[in-house]
């Protein structure tokens, strides 16, 4: 593998999904500082049905990624990229027109029909953006793809600051401003493939078979992702049936901060996929290994962060102190599913195990939707749903860590069952003890912990220098 290409796309990467972190901490920080809770729960509704839409897609985006993963732009078929554009195009347009028709019925309340018409346009105009984002992807042009990502949320930033300036009480305009945003996006995306829209068109036959085609290989994948969304999202939407959509903002307050993190991971496994496409079996043994030893020794000390950000947040937003509460259960899930995006998911696309992915984040879903359930309807607990389904996320990736690490015949790591114990740590001080004290505590344990495998430590230290010195 190119060493070198990586680190530099991964800086890019980093950067743009810098940038989207601190512009979405900024809103997070803002938005709910001037709409009402109830006002910011149809904002968080409304962000939470479009992280959905990549179903409907039906699995066409992640086919041309997989497909094609790791062809370079001069070789790539482009007259059956641009084709399949097209074709995703047409069939989600249909999906949008439906859902557009159900919203105007007026059965689901004027807020959440204009929500459910909003996701309805963001079906095509998202997808399509993320069509073109996956296929700079699969030609290992990720800068390309980080740059869409800073263009299109600093295309937030011009009407978000109007918005807080004038200080405008409605959630909608905020929506109008995402869609703003999301049309500058895939423009951009547009621009930088105009080669392939300039490179003609297959028979419509021809490029149904060849859509239909991509389909069958990323369907798996879609629902895989789409299960993975879930295991949270199925807990969100039984806070908001049983408890209301004040307390659903509460939760997704939390939620959206975790969602902020993950996805600023998750750019790095975008990265790493076409590369390790390229790469042989003994390079994957060595990330593998590597990448799950630096994870399991360096994320347990992102639990000390969650002390000063709640002191902070508590200050600012006094009003979700409830939320708050959320947040200490719901952080391991940056470490746990932070893991699980970067080394396994990425693992099982690069090995093409799609469909045990999907087997194990349908499992993951079960059990989260068995949790909340009996927390909400049983106990009457919104804290034992969300408790489940964290667990339910801690389960699935060490499952899958210790599944690649017998399929690729490497040790299993010793650090794995230490870090575990560190989370549940970690969540029983914060409830049990003042933020001074638990952050006191913590601090010592996790000193133990890094003192323990200093060995480990100092050795990928060492393999990290080189990796940039070469």
């Amino acid at each position: 593998m190119n060493f070198k290409s990586i680190l530099s796309n991964l800086s890019v990467a980093i950067v743009a999904q810098g940038v989207s972190v601190v512009l979405s901490i900024v809103s997070s920080l803002l938005v709910p500082k001037i709409l009402g809770v109830e006002e910011y729960g149809y904002w968080q509704l409304f962000l939470y049905y479009i992280s959905y839409v990549g179903f409907f897609h039906l699995g066409l985006n992640d086919g041309v990624y997989l497909i094609f993963g790791g062809t370079p732009r001069d070789k790539i078929d482009k007259r059956t990229i641009n084709s399949q554009f097209w074709f995703g195009f047409a069939f989600q347009a249909v999906f949008a027109a439906v859902i557009v028709i159900v919203a105007s019925t007026g059965a689901f309340g004027a807020d959440r029909g204009f929500v459910l018409f909003w996701t309805a346009v963001f079906i095509v105009l998202q997808n399509l953006m993320s069509y073109l984002g996956y296929v700079f992807q699969a030609m290992n042009e990720t800068k390309l793809f980080s740059y869409t990502t800073i263009v299109e949320r600093l295309s937030f930033l011009v009407p978000l600051v109007m918005l807080l300036i004038t200080r405008d009480t409605s959630y909608k305009p905020y929506v109008y401003a995402y869609f703003f945003s999301c049309s500058v996006g895939l423009v951009y995306c547009i621009y930088y493939a105009r080669d392939f829209f300039s490179a003609g068109l297959l028979p419509v036959g021809d490029a149904v078979r060849e859509g239909l085609g991509s389909i069958r290989v990323g369907i798996k994948l879609t629902l895989a992702n789409t299960a993975s969304t879930l295991i949270l999202g199925v807990t969100r939407s039984i806070v908001d049936m049983v408890w209301g959509i004040s307390a659903f903002g509460q939760l997704s307050f939390s939620i959206s901060i975790v969602n902020f993190i993950l996805n600023f991971i998750m750019q790095v496994s975008m990265v790493l996929f076409p590369a390790l496409r390229q790469g042989n079996e003994e390079e994957l043994k060595s990330f593998f290994v590597n990448s799950r030893d630096i994870t399991d020794l360096l994320l347990p000390a992102f639990y000390i962060l969650y002390f000063p950000v709640v002191w902070i947040l508590g200050l600012w937003l006094p009003q979700y102190l409830e939320s708050f509460q959320f947040f200490a259960y719901l952080i391991p899930v940056c470490v746990f599913d932070g893991k699980m995006n970067v080394i396994s998911t990425t693992i099982f696309k690069v090995k093409r195990k799609e469909t045990l992915l999907l087997v194990i984040n349908f499992v993951t879903v079960g059990v989260s939707a068995l949790g909340s359930f009996i927390g909400a309807y049983l106990l009457h607990s919104a804290i034992f749903a969300i408790i489940s389904a964290v667990i339910a996320i801690v389960g699935r990736s060490s499952f899958s860590e210790l599944y690649i690490a017998r399929t690729l015949g490497t040790d299993r790591g010793r650090a794995l069952p230490f870090e575990i114990c560190l989370t549940a740590a970690f969540v029983f001080l914060c409830v049990q003890f003042s933020a001074p004290v638990a952050a006191g505590i913590y601090v010592v344990l996790y000193g133990l912990y890094a003192f323990a495998f200093r060995g480990r430590y100092q050795e990928l230290l060492g393999k990290t220098r080189g990796l940039f010195q070469s």
